[in-house]
């Protein structure tokens, strides 16, 4: 683990190339002067080469090129990210949700891109039941603070934690992101628009690359969180060790948790350790601050090392 870095990005942005409120380089400079170290620029059904951006920083930042393809199916929006395709994957017309999911996921696949479903609970747009009966993809947002993404359920239905829940305990091997699916980075920061810097990602990777980037993606080798910064995560045959960085007074609390969203154990701190039995289908670990932060690491499944 020595060798690996940490390395916080946004797999989710808008720019003024379609709904957002500012330019793909005002972007890039936005995300780098508050401390990413890549973004991902993600239009709705458009693609922006990252090599036209003329943004060239003195310091290290990486551009991932990207595209939100948006359909919709059965009177709901169906939107998915596809992260660094070779050209835009377009949006697809079919008639039933899991029809159009399983569409837009086959071909940001066929690209050589990276899908990742994006706020079912927009809208109350889809469900687990959708998801699990769609193959070949294994990210799906968690938390995304825009109007009506509905990231913590209610009224009877269910939050994202809990979708997910059910789809590890059904065997599925999905992860969870955070994003804050920005559309305004500049003027006045109010009311209820969709604002940066409220969600991301910070992966584990030996190097600050577009391939490395993805290939953490793709294995699960990053945590997603709204404030909390891990100092190291890290997972052994016999235990699973979560080491939180400390912010000013913030108390911390972690809870492990397993089949059906079971609670296994929780402990205070900045430093929260769990002794593996060997049987658990999965285990995954959950933080909360006094402050309101959230993180999710993503789930340990009995052959992770």
């Amino acid at each position: 683990m020595s060798s690996q870095n940490w390395y916080r990005g946004n797999t989710h942005t808008h720019t003024n190339v379609s709904d957002g409120n500012a330019s793909p380089k005002y972007a890039a400079e936005w995300y780098h002067r508050h401390g990413y170290d890549w973004l991902v620029i993600t239009d709705h059904n458009k693609f922006t080469p990252v090599e036209d951006i003329p943004y060239h920083p003195e310091t290290p930042f990486l551009l991932i090129a990207g595209c939100e393809i948006s359909m919709s199916a059965e009177g709901k929006p169906v939107h998915l990210c596809a992260v660094n395709p070779r050209e835009n994957p377009n949006s697809v017309a079919m008639p039933t949700i899991i029809q159009t999911l399983q569409a837009g996921v086959d071909r940001t696949n066929t690209l050589g891109g990276i899908p990742i479903v994006n706020h079912p609970n927009w809208c109350w747009a889809f469900t687990e039941y959708h998801m699990a009966r769609v193959t070949d993809w294994a990210l799906f947002e968690i938390f995304n603070p825009s109007t009506d993404c509905n990231n913590w359920g209610g009224g009877g239905e269910l939050s994202m934690e809990e979708r997910w829940d059910r789809m590890l305990s059904s065997g599925m091997r999905v992860f969870a992101v955070a994003a804050d699916d920005s559309h305004t980075l500049q003027g006045e920061f109010y009311g209820h628009l969709s604002l940066p810097g409220l969600g991301w990602v910070t992966v584990r990777a030996s190097e600050l690359t577009t391939e490395a980037i993805c290939a953490a993606l793709k294995t699960g080798d990053f945590y997603a969180s709204t404030e909390i910064e891990l100092e190291d995560y890290e997972v052994t045959p016999e235990w699973i060790r979560v080491r939180i960085k400390q912010f000013d007074g913030y108390k911390y609390t972690t809870k492990f948790i397993g089949m059906n969203g079971k609670v296994l154990e929780e402990r205070f701190g900045t430093e929260a350790v769990y002794r593996r039995r060997g049987d658990e289908p999965y285990v995954r670990a959950r933080i909360w601050s006094s402050n309101g932060g959230h993180a999710w690491c993503q789930p340990v499944f009995p052959d992770t090392v």
